[in-house]
């Protein structure tokens, strides 16, 4: 992987290319997890934050949002197999966001949160164990990452699934330029 541009420290999550980047354990070998995110109607939050309270087999206080989209919702799901939660939270700073497993598997990879951030569930138990409260978090959105190895530079391009970054192309052009290897970019190679 080409890392995001970001403190490589604590746990990053890149939105749009859906991975969670673990820097707790080795700064230098990060351990990445597939994730999924929220959806363009409810998207993830950006920020830098640190990790709140962690919780094992959590309550779920179903949103009252959530719950006008699907009244058959109850205001609390319990713990359990019906609980979208999984067993295992970790609260995205002080917010009402979370970091957590899931009952539907097939949605890692995807947009289909609330706003969460979901892994599967034997991921989430092993992130809960390694990571403490207050570790830095950062989410952060780059469709476009860079990294060079001598004189070969690597691009990485996601989907813009937010609609924040329209010109992907020129940004990482605007990037190869900064970097000052403009002469050498294969302008066409890229596009």
């Amino acid at each position: 992987y080409i890392l995001p541009n970001a403190p490589r420290e604590g746990l990053l999550i890149n939105l749009p290319e859906m991975r969670l980047y673990d820097f707790s354990v080795d700064p230098a070998q990060p351990i990445v997890l597939a994730v999924a995110i929220g959806d363009a109607e409810d998207p993830s939050p950006v920020g830098e934050f640190r990790v709140g309270g962690k919780r094992m087999n959590p309550h779920w206080n179903v949103p009252e949002s959530i719950r006008a989209e699907n009244p058959a919702l109850p205001a609390v799901v319990p713990p359990g197999p019906e609980n979208p939660l999984g067993d295992r939270w970790l609260t995205i700073g002080s917010s009402s966001y979370g970091i957590h497993g899931t009952n539907n598997v097939w949605s890692i990879g995807r947009i289909a949160t609330h706003g969460c951030i979901r892994l599967y569930n034997d991921e989430i138990e092993r992130l809960f164990a390694r990571v403490k409260e207050r570790t830095p978090l950062r989410l952060v959105y780059q469709t476009v990452k860079l990294g060079q190895r001598g004189s070969t530079v690597y691009v990485e391009v996601h989907p813009d699934l937010y609609r924040r970054e329209p010109a992907a192309v020129e940004t990482a052009l605007e990037k190869v330029r900064a970097l000052g290897l403009g002469a050498e970019l294969d302008e066409q190679a890229l596009r």
